[in-house]
């Protein structure tokens, strides 16, 4: 090993015990949960009787001291004395998540939560980003750690494990570098638990001095391999073991060993970094992305297949973070700066707790058994309930205090814009109006009337009707009051508008009914012309054009999209094909002899939904025959076929680039992988997936892997953009919850999207069908085409944010408010506003606008940009702040920014994340 130190040359083991805490896994939450009381336990006891037993790392999360007290409130003095002391180590995480399929802005929350719990605690947290068992490294946890003040990462999975040293350094997307302490790949986070406690569990962990001396050396022999300076790292622990009471007298036998020439002393990962810093010389550099298979060691595995494992929690998770960050938080400050309304943060924060409880790696990876994906689900229900109420209460409450006195009609629509760009063309919404009786006469429907629509400035709008229902159910509990019901009509309609950015727009909806005749009056005069509004995107029996996009939808199913801007055509998108899969929640394994199915020769049932001047809604019906499972054996799929009944909605927005599918799958058979193929005709090297906070670049052919321990599944993580150009033209696949992609290899790339897995087995189990996901599934995606150019990222990110970001809005009755809850405010809002302005480059986000954790009257808004470029920014909200700030991820202050009667303005590196924190009041109204 190139560099390394001579064999012998380790003089000193740093100790760290710790226990690696899964908090759900190969068992349930509280089984392992009464096992870590009992861990905790006698801890406590060995700590206080005996102060040789100096320290002890709590697994790097936080919700472990949560979970102990809520058993043992009585013990509270006694782990926190302890913990302020420094013997027992916490934090910095309050779970310990997966990088790829939480988002970006759920790593920092979990961060700061962690950080925060351990300040609660009476203690900093632990300054290492402690991610031992994490299956691949994101290429902006540098960035991330660093931004929280911590320099190093403590990992091993993402790291080929030969011929690499034990001290790297890691440069991540945007430059930032931490020191990577790379684990032993074959015995990781429990290297000193295996060399030295392990071999005498058999004999009930009495421990023979001699034998002891022995794996001493070949623990220093192993070491010193792939150690860079004389100071090494001994983990002593492993998944939910508990501790060595008599550690001490252990770590002085070992260093009386004459032979040994190591000196082991009980300690802390700070402390070993403080010692080891200063020796450091020139270290390997890795940098971005750290995900390649394990080449050498036995755990050293990055799994890549978590992507696609139980993919309903995915879409789940995906949709609370969605609420949270896009709406709840947002929303809640546009409330609280515009009008004073007390921004809910317990609320909040109650439901990023519950959501980041499931972001536990074996948790969100889908890799555990039936019973913690069962409580999965309660979790992400608690945090939806709690978000949606927030929610619904910010908008609610705007939506009641706009003056809608010009708008026309008895009845208003507000609809809401989350995007940071105006949103210009088709959107759809909904409403109520008063029940149409006229309409369920017998006979011919004649003369039944209908309704306008009038934007705020009294403009009629052009509208189209794509979906209906009579006599729906609303229901009120007004404030002080008891609830009540009643029964309208309700109706869908898509119009052709623009929604100011981070604001809102109010349209009228007037009704225009005809009466019935009277007795004796029989006449028209009562009846009102329907109200039509006439048009179509139609353009042939099986095709439709947009203007910006055509659209032909194929016998067997799939469909041809004809970029306008570019000229590129794409043929044969959107096929499905099931191969088999005899693994579990970590690996996609084929059967030795595999047979894939797919829908390129069946015959699709299409019919036509949906047609008018500003959406088409196409329904394309599938009978897809797929073997019924494996074999006993596992060494083939089944020669018995059942079938699966496929139903994907295509929608089609007038001079709209998104093609949108949304697909409904009954799941009948077991043991196999559900993926839709994307011909993109692009001969391109290269192709981009997004992860957390970066686009990356991905070389299209894979380097040769074929003497790894590991087998490359030949998949990447993805969170919702898979996207391939050259210099003609682009195609993307843009999605929502779904996380696992892959690229071929050969001349023109078709990209392949995982919508699912179906698996029986489990860890540690006889397995069941929880995995085979026997239930129909849901998903949504869209097609794009785009331009190559320099402002690709550009394109990606603001395609991608018009599709994910979707409106909301509210109805009302014109003259009569109902308020369910007790916010009452003078403000009275204009029919169409903007609370937030951003000016920047399209691949400039916001990811983050919420109040700040620690300083109340503060908001916090964070940006990340994603472009190659540094940009510049100038940021207005609809109240002006009183001073900003610079601040780190943890929220601490780095240095006042000017503001001028513009706006903020501030600049924005490339691949950075920036965080600004803007006072609106000193220490009060946002808590």
């Amino acid at each position: 090993m190139k560099g390394l130190m001579d064999m012998g040359s380790l003089e000193k083991i740093h100790v760290v015990s710790h226990t690696h805490w899964d908090r759900e896994w190969y068992r349930d939450f509280q089984g392992f949960r009464k096992r870590l009381v009992y861990l905790v336990d006698e801890l406590l006891d060995v700590m206080e009787r005996d102060p040789e037993y100096r320290y002890f790392t709590m697994d790097g999360h936080t919700v472990l001291i949560d979970d102990y007290l809520e058993i043992r409130p009585e013990n509270k003095d006694r782990l926190f004395a302890l913990i302020r002391c420094g013997r027992i180590v916490v934090g910095p995480w309050y779970v310990m998540p997966d990088e790829f399929l939480v988002s970006g802005e759920s790593l920092i929350r979990n961060l700061l939560t962690g950080f925060r719990r351990s300040r609660e605690y009476g203690a900093q947290p632990m300054r290492s980003g402690y991610v031992p068992d994490i299956f691949g490294h994101n290429s902006q946890l540098p960035q991330l750690l660093q931004g929280f003040g911590i320099d190093n990462a403590v990992l091993f999975r993402g790291f080929k494990g030969k011929d690499q040293a034990a001290e790297l350094r890691w440069r991540g997307a945007d430059g930032s570098s931490v020191l990577a302490l790379r684990l032993d790949e074959d015995r990781s986070y429990g290297d000193f638990y295996f060399f030295i406690r392990w071999p005498f569990a058999p004999d009930g962990f009495r421990y023979d001095n001699e034998r002891l001396a022995r794996q001493a050396m070949e623990m220093k022999h192993y070491k010193s391999a792939r150690a860079t300076t004389t100071v090494g790292l001994g983990l002593d622990g492993v998944d939910h073991v508990e501790i060595e009471p008599d550690m001490a007298r252990l770590l002085q036998t070992l260093n009386k060993a004459d032979k040994v020439g190591l000196t082991f002393v009980h300690s802390t990962l700070e402390k070993y970094l403080d010692e080891l810093r200063p020796l450091l010389g020139d270290l390997e550099l890795r940098e971005g992305e750290q995900r390649s298979p394990g080449q050498a060691g036995l755990n050293n595995m990055v799994l890549a297949n978590v992507l696609s494992s139980r993919s309903p929690l995915k879409r789940d998770n995906w949709q609370n973070e969605q609420r949270l960050e896009t709406w709840a938080e947002p929303w809640s400050v546009f409330a609280y700066l515009s009008a004073g309304k007390a921004y809910p943060k317990r609320f909040l924060a109650q439901s990023w707790e519950w959501l980041l409880q499931n972001h536990a790696h074996d948790s969100i990876c889908g890799c555990s058994i039936r019973q913690v994906h069962k409580d999965m689900e309660y979790r992400f229900d608690q945090s939806r309930l709690l978000s949606e109420g927030v929610i619904e209460e910010q908008l609610r409450f705007i939506s009641n205090h706009i003056n809608v006195s010009s708008i026309r009609g008895e009845r208003t629509v507000t609809v809401f814009n989350p995007m940071r760009f105006e949103r210009r063309g088709v959107v759809l919404f909904d409403f109520f109006v008063p029940a149409d009786n006229l309409s369920k006469l017998p006979g011919p429907s004649v003369g039944a009337g209908g309704f306008r629509i009038y934007d705020d400035s009294g403009e009629e709008l052009s509208y189209q009707i794509v979906d209906v229902a009579r006599n729906k159910t609303r229901s009120w509990r007004p404030y002080r009051d008891i609830p009540y019901a009643d029964q309208a009509d309700w109706y869908r309609v898509a119009v052709d508008t623009t929604i100011p950015s981070y604001g809102y727009r109010t349209f009228g909806v007037e009704t225009v009914k005809s009466r019935t005749p009277g007795p004796g009056e029989y006449t028209g005069a009562a009846l009102v012309a329907p109200i039509r509004h006439p048009g179509s995107l139609r353009t042939g029996e099986l095709t439709w054009d947009n203007g910006r996009v055509g659209l032909t939808v194929h016998r067997n199913g799939s469909v041809t999209i004809e970029d306008h801007h570019t000229g590129a055509s794409y043929a044969g998108l959107h096929l499905f094909e099931s191969d088999g899969d005899v693994g579990e929640g970590w690996n996609r394994i084929a059967p030795e002899l595999d047979a894939v199915y797919g829908s390129w020769s069946g015959e699709a049932v299409v019919s036509i939904q949906a047609d008018g001047p500003h959406v088409a809604v196409i329904a394309v019906e599938i009978k897809l025959p797929v073997p019924v499972s494996a074999v006993p054996g596992e060494t083939r799929r089944s020669a018995d076929l059942i079938t699966l009944a496929i139903r994907t909605t295509i929608e089609l927005r007038k001079a709209d680039p998104l093609v949108r599918f949304h697909t409904s799958i009954v799941n009948t058979a077991r043991d196999h992988r559900v993926r839709l193929r994307f011909p993109t005709g692009r001969k391109a090297d290269h192709y981009y997936t997004s992860t957390p906070f970066d686009l990356v670049r991905r070389e299209r052919r894979s380097p040769d892997y074929r003497d790894y321990m590991e087998t490359d599944a030949k998949v990447v993580p993805h969170n919702g953009i898979v996207a391939i150009h050259d210099d003609k033209a682009g195609l993307a696949i843009v999605s929502k919850g779904l996380y696992e992609a892959a690229m071929t290899e050969e001349d023109a790339a078709t990209a392949l999207l995982t919508l699912y897995r179906s698996t029986r087995k489990e860890v540690l189990t006889d397995g069941d069908d929880s995995g085979q996901l026997l239930q129909e599934l849901t998903f949504d995606y869209a097609v794009m085409p785009y331009a190559p150019g320099p402002a690709v990222a550009e394109s990606l990110l603001s395609g991608w944010q018009a599709y994910v970001q979707e409106i909301r809005y509210l109805d009302r009755d014109k003259d009569k408010v109902v308020r369910e809850d007790p916010f009452r405010s003078t403000f009275v809002f204009p029919p169409s506003f903007s609370f937030l302005t951003l000016e920047a480059s399209e691949g400039v986000q916001l990811t983050a606008l919420k109040a700040a954790e620690d300083r109340g009257g503060s908001i916090v808004t964070r940006l990340f940009n994603a472009t190659l470029t540094d940009q510049e920014i100038t940021l207005r909200l609809c109240n002006r702040p009183l001073r900003a700030y610079r601040v780190n991820l943890d929220e601490q202050r780095i240095g006042e920014l000017r503001l001028s009667e513009e706006g903020l303005r501030f600049a924005v590196g490339a691949k950075k994340l920036e965080t600004i924190e803007l006072v609106f009041a000193e220490e009060e109204g946002c808590g």
